[in-house]
């Protein structure tokens, strides 16, 4: 009965309250459920994606817009980089609402649209603010901008109606995953209506391929691999990171705590509870030793106001600003693992970017995680060390972390060449705009 209850439960990605609030909202009850809609549907798209390129060989600028919903799943640096060396486009970011659901809260919505707008400004990025603040109304981009290709940061209606991929069905839409897919999560990652609607969907190693084959209904016929495209920076010799690291006297080990946001989900990676004091003690009792950055995933806090109120959730949030070897981290985070030492999570997705440092990573398990990974995801948990309790975390930092006897080291390095590093040399960012060149020629 369990395994009943949670393949149904798998099928919304939030709560069945808030599957059938977007079914009306967003207006695909037809295309969500019935193949024959969704193959109408999808046909139909790529005819007018064959019509747009047509009317882009003779468009003198060609407008890329980067709808982003959070600075942390933000992956598109190199690529918006790339257009801006190309004469032929003209980039820009549209900040948009992030983590709409039944019942969210509009203030934090609200402030991590602040955080964007912060962010843009500070990557100097062309932007555009898809609230208007001043007449209290959510901005037309199609009016506005009107982009002739679209890249999406997130694949969910977690974001309003207005700035979805059904309002842009004429655009060439693009894709390439917030993060590295390691959970079965086959229909989230590949068949949504999403992802079959897309003009390309860029993904980032051959198994991602494959799965997409398997499982999507347009058997993967738009999707390429191009390597990770967040993970970029991570693979260049010459990128150069921030450090991002509160100041210290002397150097100390550096470790980036990642809790996931799964509280009150079907997989429930997340081991937050069982460890959200015993860090705060941790970074205390080694103070002199390490330095612990909190990067919980965007999510936790919307979940966390709901299980523990504002005020609470706050407070938890701020102890880590205020620790002096201690520091909240909720945003960008590609500096902050190439500057770091060490990871402890348990995020899906970063069971394989961590990887791209060749770092040592720890895993907090709960229950049986590997049970909900696909392939690539349990090739990458192996490379990880296991916590079963907190003592293990302990014994982590102080023997792998502090004391540097790192036995995954040579292992992880081997995966990194193998399966990570493009083999053609050729980085995500340069494929993904040669294609798009190619294809309007």
């Amino acid at each position: 009965m369990k395994d009943l209850f949670d393949k149904i439960k798998g099928v919304f990605l939030y709560s069945l309250g808030d599957t059938l609030c977007k079914v009306f909202t967003f207006r695909d009850l037809f295309i969500s459920s019935s193949s024959k809609c969704l193959m109408h549907k999808v046909k139909k798209t790529r005819c007018r994606c064959e019509q747009e390129l047509v009317q882009l060989r003779s468009k003198d600028k060609i407008v890329v817009a980067f709808f982003l919903q959070s600075p942390s799943v933000w992956k598109y640096d190199r690529l918006y980089e790339s257009f801006v060396e190309n004469d032929r486009f003209d980039p820009y970011v549209v900040v948009c609402p992030f983590n709409v659901h039944l019942n969210y809260d509009k203030r934090e919505m609200r402030h991590v649209m602040d955080q964007s707008v912060a962010f843009v400004k500070h990557m100097n990025y062309q932007y555009i603010n898809s609230y208007d603040s001043v007449n209290d109304k959510w901005i037309d981009i199609r009016k506005t901008l009107n982009p002739d290709i679209i890249f999406y940061t997130k694949p969910y209606k977690d974001t309003l109606p207005q700035y979805h991929i059904y309002r842009f069905l004429d655009k060439l839409n693009c894709y390439a995953p917030y993060g590295i897919g390691c959970v079965d999560l086959y229909r989230t990652n590949y068949n949504l209506p999403f992802n079959n609607l897309l003009w390309r969907h860029f993904v980032p190693t051959e198994a991602h391929l494959e799965d997409a084959v398997q499982h999507s209904f347009c058997k993967g016929d738009n999707v390429q691999v191009v390597g990770s495209l967040g993970m970029e920076p991570l693979m260049l010799q010459d990128y150069t990171p921030v450090d991002v690291w509160k100041p210290q006297q002397k150097r100390k080990k550096r470790i980036i705590w990642a809790p996931h946001h799964t509280v009150d989900y079907l997989f429930n990676f997340s081991n937050f509870f069982t460890y959200c004091d015993f860090m705060l003690e941790l970074a205390s009792r080694y103070q002199e030793e390490i330095q612990i950055a909190f990067k919980p995933h965007p999510v936790l806090k919307f979940k966390l106001i709901n299980i523990w109120g504002k005020e609470r959730t706050e407070a938890y949030y701020q102890r880590w600003n205020d620790l002096p070897n201690g520091q909240l981290e909720d945003g960008y985070y590609t500096d902050l693992f190439m500057t770091s030492d060490a990871m402890i999570h348990d995020c899906a997705t970063f069971t394989a970017e961590y990887l791209y440092t060749k770092k040592p990573t720890m895993f907090l398990v709960k229950d049986n995680p590997t049970d909900h990974m696909n392939y690539f995801g349990k090739m990458c948990f192996d490379l990880h060390y296991h916590a079963h309790q907190p003592s293990d975390v302990e014994n982590y930092i102080k023997d792998v972390v502090i004391g540097g006897n790192d036995s995954k080291s040579s292992e992880r390095n081997d995966f990194y060449k193998r399966y990570l590093y493009p083999k053609d040399g050729v980085m995500p960012s340069q494929k993904i705009v040669d294609t798009i060149v190619e294809a309007i020629g």
